[in-house]
């Protein structure tokens, strides 16, 4: 495999996942409510949701939520840590030369909490800078671009659907690792080439060594 630079979902890829996404809907959806909205709750994931609604509310309620939601996204981030492996895997991954990034659906502050130096990465694209997030491609194509590489030179690693899904539509290497809440199978219906345990084995993958597979 050509591959030239890995792109990292945050949360279950790198730092341990403990967003409550049910609190985070809850909470958006008893702001709208509190301020007129009515009729059925859109489906599916929260930010495409609020998209919707947003659209209805109008007058800077896009702006509200999203200070609802970046609130549950710090207090989870001040509970949270990094695993084991991620910073080692970051520096070897850098002195073998590869490009970097990290892409997510959260915020950037949550994030830094963690990792502060993400914003040394080759890319680093939180939610306030994807208008259209995973698991649409484009925020895969930005990093792309700030890595500078050819999508078929990327490879995209995460524990959810979405990132696979993103990966595919993108063009990049879909790697799955099941050290979130979503199991191997899943993973490879969204798309995933291979699945890993964790993020930690990627780049003996890359380099084509024995490495445990998941699922």
């Amino acid at each position: 495999m050509d591959i030239q630079g890995i792109i990292f979902d945050f949360d279950g890829t790198l730092a341990e996942l403990n967003l409550d996404f049910g609190l985070m809907a809850r909470r958006v959806e008893e702001l709208a409510r509190g301020e007129g909205f009515s009729g059925p709750w859109p489906e599916g994931y929260l930010l495409e949701a609020l998209t919707v609604v947003s659209e209805r509310m109008g007058d800077g309620f896009a702006g509200r939520a999203e200070l609802v939601i970046e609130a549950v996204e710090l207090e989870a981030a001040g509970r949270g840590r990094l695993f084991p492996f991620t910073r080692p895997l970051l520096a070897q991954g850098r002195a073998q030369g590869l490009s970097l990034g990290v892409v997510s659906r959260n915020c950037g502050a949550a994030i830094r909490h963690l990792l502060p130096e993400a914003d040394q990465l080759h890319a680093f694209l939180p939610r306030e800078r994807a208008p259209k997030p995973k698991p649409h491609p484009d925020q895969l194509w930005d990093a792309c671009r700030e890595m500078g590489l050819d999508p078929g030179r990327a490879a995209m690693v995460g524990d959810h659907p979405t990132d696979m899904q993103a990966a595919v539509a993108a063009g990049c290497l879909a790697v799955g690792v099941t050290s979130g809440r979503v199991g191997g199978e899943e993973l490879k219906e969204a798309g995933a080439t291979v699945v890993l345990p964790d993020a930690g084995g990627i780049l003996g993958l890359l380099q084509g060594k024995p490495v445990v597979l998941d699922g």
